[in-house]
Parts: C-alpha cells; sequence; structure tokens
C-alpha cells in the first residue's frame, strides 16, 4: 500500500508539474487570464494534497474512509479516461467536404480586444477569408460583447475581414450572443430576417470546438447542410480551450436544444 501511494504521489506530482507549464504557455498563447488555464493545475494540485493526507483523513472519516476514498479515486481514474476519449475524439474529427457553392458562412467569435482579434479569433478570421475568397458567398460574424470587451466581437471580425479584402456587402453582423447556441441561434435570425437563403452553411471555428458547433448547428438549422472549416493553431488545441470545451461539450448536448 506504500509503495502504490508513492507511486500516486510520484504520479501526480509530475502533473502539477506539466499543469503548471501548461498555464504559463496557455496565458501566454491567448495573451488574457482565463479560469479555464489554471483549472489542470488545481485539479491535480488538489489531488496531491489529498493523496499525501490520506492517513490523516483515514483518522477523521474513520468508517466513511474506504467509501469516500473508493469514490475520490474512481471520480480521478474516470474524469481522466473520459477526458481523454473526448480529446481523442476532438483530433480524430473529420468535417465532411466544403461544398463549391456555398449560401452563408458562419464565422464564430471569441476574445477580442478592442479593434485586435485575439490570437484564436485571428486564426478563425484568416480561415473564412480564405473560404470566402473561393466563393461568392454571404458571411455572418457572431459575437456579441463580453464584459472585458469594448465593443462587440462582431465590429471587430467585420472591420478584420473588410481590411482584408471582403466586400462590406457580403457581410452580416449578429453583435447579441454570449455563448455557441445562441451564435447560432442568433445568427439564424439575422439570416431569415434578411431574407438569406440557407441551404449550404459552412461554420467556422477553432479544432477544437468544431463537434460541439456542428452538433448545435444541425439542431437550430435542421432544415440545412451544415459543413465546417476548421481554424488549426497550437494554441486551439493544447490551450485552455479544450478543457473549457469538454464541460461545456457536456452542457451543450443536454441543454442546447430548439
Amino acid at each position: 500500500m506504500a509503495n502504490s501511494k508513492k507511486i500516486i504521489l510520484l504520479f501526480l506530482f509530475i502533473m502539477v508539474i506539466a499543469s503548471v507549464v501548461f498555464t504559463i504557455t496557455s496565458l501566454m498563447a491567448n495573451s488574457s487570464w482565463t479560469i479555464w488555464a489554471f483549472f489542470p493545475l488545481i485539479y491535480f494540485g488538489l489531488l496531491f494534497i489529498i493523496t499525501y493526507n490520506l492517513n490523516r483523513l483515514k483518522k477523521i472519516l474513520g468508517k466513511a474512509y474506504k467509501i469516500l476514498t473508493g469514490i475520490f479515486y474512481f471520480g480521478m481514474i474516470a474524469y481522466f479516461i473520459v477526458f481523454t476519449i473526448f480529446c481523442f475524439l476532438i483530433f480524430a474529427f473529420e468535417a465532411e467536404t466544403l461544398p463549391e457553392n456555398p449560401d452563408v458562412v458562419i464565422i464564430l467569435g471569441c476574445q477580442v480586444y478592442g479593434s485586435n482579434p485575439s490570437n484564436m479569433l485571428k486564426s478563425r478570421l484568416e480561415t473564412a477569408i480564405d473560404v470566402l475568397n473561393k466563393n461568392s458567398a454571404v458571411c455572418v460574424v457572431s459575437g456579441g460583447q463580453g464584459p472585458d470587451e469594448t465593443v462587440p466581437e462582431s465590429e471587430t471580425m467585420e472591420l478584420y475581414l473588410v481590411n482584408h479584402g471582403i466586400d462590406i456587402s457580403r457581410i452580416y453582423k449578429e453583435s447579441e450572443s454570449s455563448s455557441s447556441f445562441k451564435n447560432l441561434s442568433y445568427s439564424k435570425k439575422v439570416i431569415e430576417e434578411n431574407n438569406l437563403k440557407y441551404e449550404n452553411i459552412i461554420i467556422i471555428t477553432s479544432e477544437f470546438h468544431v463537434p460541439r458547433a456542428v452538433m448545435i448547428a444541425k439542431r437550430v438549422f435542421h432544415d440545412a447542410n451544415i459543413y465546417a472549416a476548421k481554424s488549426n493553431s497550437p494554441y486551439d488545441l493544447f490551450g485552455a480551450g479544450i478543457i473549457r470545451e469538454f464541460f461545456a461539450f457536456v452542457k451543450s448536448f443536454i441543454l442546447d436544444r430548439v
């Protein structure tokens, strides 16, 4: 038992060190503070502290010790396995081949700093520009104004697209949303209010976000063909976003329904 505990403590200590590196690189990549960047450090730090003090807990908990520690370690292992499977599915997800003549391109927003998009949003916009330059589709830039933003994300997105050669007449703005579900629901409202055709829709978002975005889009646009274009970048897949996405996917799967 003592040797097993030492092995577990060593593993958790290594994960704490890895979490520190993850937190630093994630904050550097996204250039903004986010609780999700600290989640692994908090998670594995608590596991290490609890495991280190198991003998004290045994005295405090008494007969409930075995039951509670069993639940604790089962939860730890279950979370690790489920999160690993989730990451594997994210990496393995294959979007359908994009249509040659889509009707609408919807670009999902994220953090902006005034008139400057974050690295993650810039990656999405660059992907959108590449898609839009290959066809005559209109686009909806979707994103409201967060509590730490001075302008709606859609304003910054529109400005970036126009400055990179996309005609403003092709751009429609959705500036009220605060979640992926609202992004797509409110974008549909904009599309319908402007009598835009939407038989074939391309969703543009970060690679880790594509499976959830497509799932929600198929619920919102149940009578349309949904495609996705991934914006690929290292900080998308190895930043704090993928941890947040794990919990958001579970929430969206259960709650985000029309």
